[in-house]
């Protein structure tokens, strides 16, 4: 798993706090959006879509002032040297696997899996396992601001996550811990105390905005 830190890239080489009022970034993601507007009420964020090469290029040509982005993904692309500040995560919690790869193959395939299996990095799977655990408990998608991760540490598991309204005016942060072998366990724990601290009703709120969008 690459470094899953969100990153931002900024004219001047501003970090979050120093970039001017009602600074315009780019993204198009709802987790980053609602987050960011959590730090900063002030920011005004833009729509942003395209490949790297694409967001970077909009910075120039559409009048932003930074734009968000996957730590993974510059660094895949040998772009480090562009990134003015790697987002901490009391700030900006990643998108439930950021930064991890997968590879898929055919249940069935016994001779591929048992070649596959040879890179499986244990550490890698349990921690998104308790990621993806969270999500599927609070059945969240690309319209659903959540944010997670999770790490292993003496032979724990921690996870902290995030569930956040739209504007980023409320938000439920929480954390939870356990045995490694217990992944799946602790990501679904923390996500049904999430919800019974307040989540649910951030959730249905969503839902149902984008309910009444889909009906117009």
């Amino acid at each position: 798993r690459e470094d899953p830190h969100d990153v931002l890239i900024s004219n001047n080489n501003a970090t979050l706090e120093k970039l001017p009022d009602d600074a315009r970034i780019g993204t198009s993601s709802l987790r980053r959006k609602a987050q960011l507007l959590a730090f900063r009420p002030d920011f005004k964020i833009l729509d942003l879509r395209g490949n790297l090469d694409t967001r970077l290029q909009k910075l120039e040509t559409e009048d932003l002032d930074a734009i968000i982005v996957a730590y993974a993904g510059l660094r895949r692309m040998d772009y480090k040297g562009q990134i003015s500040q790697i987002i901490p995560f009391d700030i900006m919690l990643p998108a439930v696997g950021q930064g991890s790869l997968f590879i898929e193959t055919r249940k069935d395939d016994s001779k591929i899996n048992k070649i596959v299996s040879g890179i499986d990095d244990k550490q890698t799977k349990a921690t998104v396992e308790a990621e993806r655990a969270l999500l599927a408990k609070l059945q969240g998608g690309c319209q659903i601001p959540i944010g997670a991760y999770a790490e292993i540490k003496k032979n724990y598991l921690h996870i902290e996550a995030v569930i956040c309204t739209l504007d980023g005016d409320h938000t439920i942060k929480d954390r939870h811990s356990g045995p490694v072998s217990q992944a799946s366990k602790i990501g679904d724990e923390l996500a049904q105390r999430m919800l019974d601290n307040g989540g649910i009703k951030i959730l249905n709120e969503i839902r149902q905005k984008f309910k009444s969008v889909d009906h117009l």
